[in-house]
């Protein structure tokens, strides 16, 4: 069901006392979020939150990459003012929260990103509620190591109903290295969601850039050797949202984004990074750049 789509603010207030709410009619990308104790009904607060320091020799995460729910997004580094998480600034960046985890380290990093956003619809987590256990998330680190994490569940609560217990459950400390992703999920009542999602993963795997280069194979149906993709012949995007981008890695700027059913011309031999091939493409409109043969179709 479609539905008309406005971006409303991030569910967040972080304090020595935690609240968990989302307020409307804040203009898109504000970066403010409305007091929720002295916006919303009753009297819900929440006990201390255990914040996870992040280790000294840790990194920040760059990317993240779901392909179980067409997930191909920059992560951007965001913080709190005057107590208040930041939303995530667009519809297609992730959130990575600086009191959090860093990528890899014990503890919990926390991540947040847009289910729908104004003007646009669906936005970047528009899939995360329908990850499976043991879908895989990866992250890049600022290193270009490369952090696996496996979903180990995905469930929705009620803002309204959240406690304390709750409330740590998602956003506190883990004594694992655990990533968790919120977004806006379930009913929406005019002008606000009731609920939100949350995917809990746990890091399963760890790579350097060149091991990660080194184990991505690329796939004999597909590559250029068996002549279904190579220099000059045509491709189809298979998923909505995919980004060309100008390096043929995860980190790489975001040149253009293209949907399903659009056709791209291979440019180039097939470059293996970050545990996927790429191929170097252009589009229809004469964007040049790299995408990962995941979403390609000869």
């Amino acid at each position: 069901m479609t539905r008309r789509i406005q971006h409303w603010t991030f569910p967040f207030v972080v304090t020595l006392l935690v609240v968990f709410g989302m307020g409307a009619g804040v203009a898109a990308n504000s970066g403010g979020m409305p007091d929720w104790e002295s916006s919303q009904p009753g009297e819900l607060k929440a006990g201390p939150l255990g914040l996870n320091a992040p280790a000294s020799d840790a990194e920040k995460p760059v990317a993240m990459v779901i392909a179980d729910a067409e997930v191909d997004a920059d992560v951007e580094v965001r913080t709190t003012q005057d107590g208040v998480m930041q939303d995530p600034t667009g519809p297609w960046v992730v959130s990575w929260y600086d009191f959090s985890a860093n990528v890899g380290s014990a503890g919990n990093s926390v991540y947040a990103g847009h289910v729908d956003y104004w003007d646009v619809g669906p936005a970047v987590l528009r899939n995360v509620a329908d990850l499976e256990a043991g879908a895989e998330i990866s992250v890049v680190g600022e290193s270009g190591m490369l952090y696996t994490y496996a979903v180990e569940e995905v469930y929705r609560v009620n803002v309204y109903e959240l406690n304390a217990d709750d409330l740590d459950a998602i956003i506190g400390e883990t004594d694992y290295a655990a990533l968790t992703i919120i977004t806006c999920g379930g009913e929406f009542d005019g002008s606000q969601y009731l609920q939100r999602d949350v995917v809990r993963a746990k890091l399963v795997n760890t790579q350097t850039a060149e091991e990660a280069e080194a184990n991505a194979v690329p796939d004999e149906t597909t590559s250029g050797s068996t002549g279904t993709l190579e220099v000059g012949s045509t491709a189809t995007i298979t998923n909505d949202i995919v980004n060309i981008r100008a390096e043929p890695t995860t980190a790489g700027s975001i040149v253009v984004t293209v949907n399903t059913g659009d056709v791209v011309t291979i440019t180039g031999e097939s470059q293996s990074a970050d545990g996927y091939v790429w191929w170097p493409v252009e589009t229809a409109d004469g964007s040049i750049g790299w995408v990962a043969e995941d979403f390609l179709q000869p």
